[in-house]
């Protein structure tokens, strides 16, 4: 999740170096070849965690670009939510674990000591760092952020069973958001921007199926000499904006439109309405004929007795 104010730069070196709630001796620093971290001392042992999913995953992120920085990367693990709050200015939403401002080469992190039990410290890692090996790449120039949220997620492997439901369940709702939407992704409740997120990543996937891994590169070359998005996409793909976002959502949904068959709501609520109905109309069926017995066993009954009449 990039963040992009100074404010968080000044924010940052406050609280570093005044304190907030304790005093600044409460921090603690690791300086590494790639990276700086600060953290509490009850973080000591994410702070080694993060250093070395670092060492790890940097190499394979900026080869995916074709992109190479010797420049570290700071990482402030916030020990408590009133601080991570205060470190990125109030900007990030209560479902945000992490932030990055590329500008600067600064992520912040939740610890994980109170962050959501759900979260995956690692990928939360991966992601941020993505942000900024993207916007070192970039050089100061500003993408998308469906390309940029899809290429972090693509990169820190955030993909699911339960993102690939959610796809099929909005594509059969028609509540899909369209990709320049996702500009506004902080802004998003939960829901809403997990969808967001999903579908950044299947965007970016789909390039990658479609024109090959190289292509994200390729886009990135294109928008560091300040193209829009529109010449990016054209001059690596050839096709523009509009026509791709069409490509994508055709895609999309032959991908994903049998995963509605496992969401079990819906599922469930389908065969119910579907019961419903065919029982409704067994029902109606069984009446009708039962009715036309009656009728019919009338008719006899009055045929019989003008015939026993006519006897007589």
């Amino acid at each position: 999740m990039r963040i992009r104010y100074c404010i968080i730069l000044l924010n940052f070196l406050f609280y570093l170096f005044t304190g907030s709630r304790v005093g600044a001796s409460d921090w603690k620093q690791l300086v590494r070849e790639r990276t700086v971290l600060h953290c509490y001392e009850e973080d000591m042992k994410n702070a080694k965690l993060v250093i070395s999913i670092v060492d790890e995953t940097l190499p394979r992120i900026m080869g995916d670009l074709n992109f190479f920085s010797k420049k570290k990367v700071t990482i402030v693990i916030a020990p408590s939510e009133k601080e991570f709050q205060a470190l990125t200015g109030g900007q990030i939403p209560e479902w945000g674990v992490g932030a990055a401002d590329p500008s600067r080469a600064i992520i912040f992190l939740k610890s994980p000591r109170f962050a959501r039990a759900e979260t995956n410290f690692r990928q939360v890692v991966i992601h941020e760092l993505s942000h900024i090996v993207l916007g070192l790449a970039l050089g100061g120039s500003e993408i998308d952020r469906w390309f940029e949220e899809g290429f972090a997620q693509y990169e820190s492997g955030e993909r699911g069973i339960r993102g690939s439901i959610l796809l099929a369940r909005c594509l059969f709702s028609g509540d899909i958001l369209w990709l320049n939407e996702i500009d506004e992704v902080l802004t998003f409740h939960r829901g809403k921007a997990s969808l967001a997120y999903h579908e950044a990543r299947s965007a970016v996937d789909y390039l990658i199926e479609t024109y090959g891994k190289d292509i994200l590169a390729e886009i990135v070359q294109i928008k560091s000499e300040g193209k829009g998005m529109d010449e990016a996409l054209l001059g690596s793909t050839g096709v523009g904006f509009q026509d791709f976002e069409t490509d994508w959502y055709h895609a999309i949904k032959r991908k994903y439109r049998w995963y509605i068959l496992m969401d079990f709501p819906i599922v469930i609520s389908t065969v119910f309405v579907v019961l419903f109905i065919t029982a409704f109309f067994a029902t109606r069926r069984r009446i009708r004929k039962r009715k036309q017995i009656w009728e019919n066993e009338e008719l006899h009954e009055f045929e019989r007795l003008e015939e026993n009449s006519a006897s007589n």
